[in-house]
């Protein structure tokens, strides 16, 4: 699996998606399965965007009840089902507590009443994910003991699924090759070549060696992200066709909390949800969701994001409060919300909207994770019907991502996440990986973890000339730049910008 962009550039294709996060690799697996021909461009690396910065949940959306989101609650639930077999070495079963405290904005009673409906909006529950249970106060404390005892009513056990969302993304995108697709990362549009309304290619500047090239198509799709108002705006009609109000969602990588389970807890200063999960030897704290106006490309943790999380830890376990120094790393993703009346981004849709114009331009916006597959099943049929074609069967939900990680050998760089040289080999080899953040952010979860500092990216990135040809000076500033994302992530958190 090679990086050939030049492969983009010599047919006329049925479809061209922009976009190489979890929705347009979707899209290409799912179209490229059914017999049709897909190229799709990214103009970073795949998952690059919100794809890798997710609370790698695959879940059913417990919160989104009290929204009355019923129909988006059942298809989540299905979806988590088919993910658990398409791809179970991707996705996991994790048991999430959800502990209720006195004074709590919901009561043990509500939360079981909560689950109950939960449940039963499951069309087909899977052996790995057990109908919920409520526990005891001391049973609680048992399973988890970070939390305290004093005040605690009890609480309710549920099953979810935790996911790597990076390598879900790409194993999607290498899939998608595998059927046919052309897929190219470091690939940025630019423009559009059109015909009055109608679009006839895509102007696109290869990010690695410069090259600017055209990808023809009958059908496109816009498949963004955060980005799909920057992109709509390249044709000719000068607006998007969907206008979104994004928001940021913040997640700290800490020392290890948890014993086993993830635990969903209450903010008790505006009725939040907060997620405290394992992964791997360390733990997730988050997620904030507030408004952000600024470029989805320059997104991260800020002082007041920090302030936040670590404040509901503190107000959750008292007694495994942290202070910044004790963040290990961080994340930030920009989740792409269709503008609506809400003011509060936490209670905004997260169902999907498909828009056409010109004729055979379809924007994709909202959404979830959890539902990629569904949606791209939709967008698919939805380009066969602008095809003039039949839509074929759609083959996803029963045609299993196998993983093919190659066998390990070499150095054993990190044993959480268990990383060998092998590894890193593959990545550069086989997985399009281009530059040193690819492999320690999205080929392995290395920068999500305790040796995602120098130590370990050194040694990386010496691998990575090797396999990559680098010469002295390309590896150092591979590795400066990328040191430079990590103590940004990693302490020194600026004021937000106003």
């Amino acid at each position: 699996m090679k990086r050939q962009p030049a492969e983009l550039a010599n047919k006329t294709f049925d479809l061209a998606i922009i976009g190489g996060g979890i929705l347009g690799a979707g899209i290409a697996r799912d179209a490229a399965l059914r017999g049709l021909s897909v190229a799709l461009v990214e103009k970073g690396d795949f998952a690059s965007g919100t794809s890798s910065r997710s609370t790698k949940l695959v879940h059913g959306g417990l919160r989104y009840l009290e929204q009355l989101s019923f129909g988006l609650v059942a298809e989540s639930c299905r979806e988590r089902t088919i993910l658990l077999d398409m791809a179970p070495h991707l996705v996991t079963p994790l048991s999430l507590l959800l502990p209720a405290y006195e004074g709590d904005p919901r009561s043990l009673a509500m939360l079981r009443l909560g689950t109950t409906l939960y449940d039963w909006l499951t069309p087909r529950r899977h052996d790995a994910t057990p109908r919920h249970r409520t526990l005891s106060a001391d049973e609680t404390v048992v399973a988890e003991p970070a939390l305290p005892r004093e005040q605690l009513r009890g609480a309710v056990l549920l099953y979810d699924c935790q996911m790597d969302d990076a390598r879900l993304c790409l194993e999607t995108v290498l899939d998608a090759r595998r059927h046919g697709a052309a897929c190219a990362n470091y690939c940025q549009v630019t423009g559009f070549r059109q015909k009055w309304d109608h679009l006839e290619a895509l102007q696109v500047v290869d990010q690695i060696g410069g090259q600017p090239f055209d990808v023809r198509a009958k059908c496109f799709v816009n498949a963004t992200g955060p980005w799909i108002e920057q992109v709509g705006r390249l044709s000719s009609s000068k607006s998007a066709p969907v206008s979104l109000s994004p928001s940021k969602g913040v997640h700290l990588v800490i020392s290890r909390i948890n014993r086993e389970h993830g635990i969903y807890f209450q903010s008790k200063r505006d009725r939040r949800m907060i997620f405290l999960l394992p992964w791997g030897d360390v733990s997730l704290l988050g997620t904030t969701d507030t408004p952000y106006t600024h470029s989805a490309d320059a997104a991260r943790a800020d002082a007041d994001d920090v302030d936040y999380l670590i404040g509901q830890l503190r107000e959750l376990a008292p007694a495994h409060a942290i202070d910044e120094g004790d963040i290990i790393t961080s994340f930030a993703g920009i989740r792409a919300l269709i503008r609506s009346d809400h003011h509060r981004p936490s209670r905004r849709s997260r169902e999907e909207r498909m828009v056409a114009s010109g004729g055979n331009l379809l924007t994709v916006a909202g959404g979830k994770y959890t539902t990629f597959r569904a949606i791209s099943d939709k967008v698919v049929r939805r380009v066969s019907r602008m095809l003039g074609q039949r839509p074929a069967k759609c083959l996803t939900a029963t045609t299993p991502l196998d993983d093919r990680r190659p066998a390990m050998r070499g150095e054993l760089i990190s044993d959480s996440p268990e990383v060998f040289e092998s590894d890193v080999a593959f990545a550069c080899t086989d997985e399009m990986a281009v530059t040193l953040e690819d492999v320690m952010r999205r080929r392995t979860r290395l920068a999500l973890s305790r040796h995602g500092g120098a130590e370990v990216a050194t040694r990386i990135s010496h691998f990575m000339a090797k396999q990559l040809g680098w010469n002295e000076t390309t590896r150092v500033e591979q590795l400066a730049r990328y040191l430079l994302y990590w103590r940004r992530s990693s302490g020194g958190f600026q004021p937000p910008r106003k």
